[in-house]
């Protein structure tokens, strides 16, 4: 586990320093402001291609590879980003990026195979500490490479960066990761029956809980890929200030998924706290459009912070006990696909709401978002979360 724990965390950090400095790359290209936030949808538009498509295979060739592989195309995307001259080439190494970050599926499916019932809950909290640490240093690690002012930011040498690091964790995969999917479960997942979505979706408390995932995620990317833009337009921050902003809300996620998740798990049971962590996100979002400087987001961004940080780890629990052994990569896939399509979605929406109300008024949409997903999870089935074998077949 630690050693995933440094995989992920170094991906992170590579992704993370990304986030401060794309809408000085896109405004030195002469990209529109409402297209930024399009430019996070590509992102996330890879990553719903990629989750499923690297679960289903890391459940029939195993975890090591699928890993390996994605991290160097990380790698090669942000040398494009590095390098790219025009709207087209920023595009398309922010869609390759996505696609290689649909690897998350199999991180998380790599958690499952190690852990059971009653340390699983633990070991996804620590996985989501690692995501928390890779947002506070990555962010913070490229706005300080980039600089304070963003018309001289270097921007190349903080995309260059994020390469390094990319290829750093392969290293560490091809080194050090064991492969946790045995030849045995493998073999299964090769000869067995390839259960399709359609099938998935028949699991009455999977279909809940993905359709709960999509809108929440959505909302909440329309605040993710909004606060971008409008931090640096609205705010006045520089590239320092936005890494300084997504660093804290990677150290509050930290300190909550790496310490806090396991015994507020044992006190209140993940269904509890994916519903607490998804209304502190609603009240959050909505928060937003009444601040007016970097020092009042700042309440709006811990409530966030908070609540991302028990949400997305307690959601995941409930839905790792919708799988058999055999499918998990696959299960998983479909929940980040269901995650990617909200953030796919999301800056696609919030794009258009930018553009014909201004920057404040996707946090609105987001919120109005969110709150039907707290919906959902309120009239979701009570029934066990254990699969069930008819329901499978």
């Amino acid at each position: 586990m630690a050693t995933l724990f440094f995989i992920v965390f170094l991906d992170l950090v590579g992704f993370g320093m990304i986030i401060p400095v794309l809408p000085f790359f896109a405004a030195r290209m002469g990209v529109p402001e409402a297209l930024v936030i399009f430019l996070f949808g590509l992102y996330s538009l890879g990553q719903l291609v990629g989750a499923p498509l690297w679960g289903v295979l890391s459940d029939r060739i195993g975890r090591r590879p699928v890993l390996l592989g994605t991290l160097v195309a990380n790698a090669a995307a942000n040398m494009l980003l590095a390098v790219a001259h025009d709207g087209w080439q920023l595009g398309l190494s922010r869609l390759v990026a996505g696609l290689a970050a649909g690897n998350i599926s199999t991180a998380y499916a790599y958690v499952t195979d190690i852990s059971d019932e009653a340390t699983r809950p633990k070991l996804l909290g620590l996985l989501g500490a690692a995501f928390g640490m890779g947002f506070i240093v990555g962010p913070a690690l490229g706005g300080l490479l980039a600089g304070g002012d963003g018309a001289d930011a270097n921007l190349a040498r903080t995309a260059h960066a994020a390469a390094v690091m990319s290829l750093v964790a392969a290293v560490a995969t091809f080194v050090f990761l064991r492969e946790s999917h045995g030849p045995e479960h493998r073999a299964h997942a090769a000869t067995h029956p390839r259960v399709n979505r359609r099938q998935m979706l028949n699991r009455p408390v999977l279909r809940e809980l993905l359709a709960a995932t999509l809108v929440i995620v959505a909302g909440v990317a329309m605040m993710q890929s909004t606060y971008v833009l409008w931090g640096a337009s609205e705010l006045s921050l520089g590239p320092r200030d936005i890494g300084f902003v997504f660093g804290t809300i990677g150290v509050i996620a930290v300190i909550v998924q790496g310490a806090g998740i396991g015994p507020l798990n044992r006190r209140f049971g993940a269904r509890r706290l994916t519903s607490a962590g998804a209304g502190l996100c609603t009240l959050a979002l909505a928060l937003f459009p009444l601040t007016h400087s970097l020092t009042m987001s700042m309440i709006p961004l811990s409530i966030f912070a908070f609540g991302s940080a028990i949400f997305m780890p307690s959601i995941t629990t409930l839905v790792s006990h919708t799988a058999r052994s055999n499918e998990r990569g696959a299960v998983m896939g479909v929940f980040q696909s269901s995650s990617a399509l909200g953030r796919v979605l999301g800056p696609f929406i919030a794009s258009g709401v930018a553009g014909l109300f201004g920057l404040r008024w996707p946090f609105v949409a987001g919120a109005i978002a969110s709150l039907g997903g707290v919906v959902l999870l309120r009239h979701a089935p009570t029934a066990s979360l254990g699969y069930d074998a008819g329901e499978i077949a």
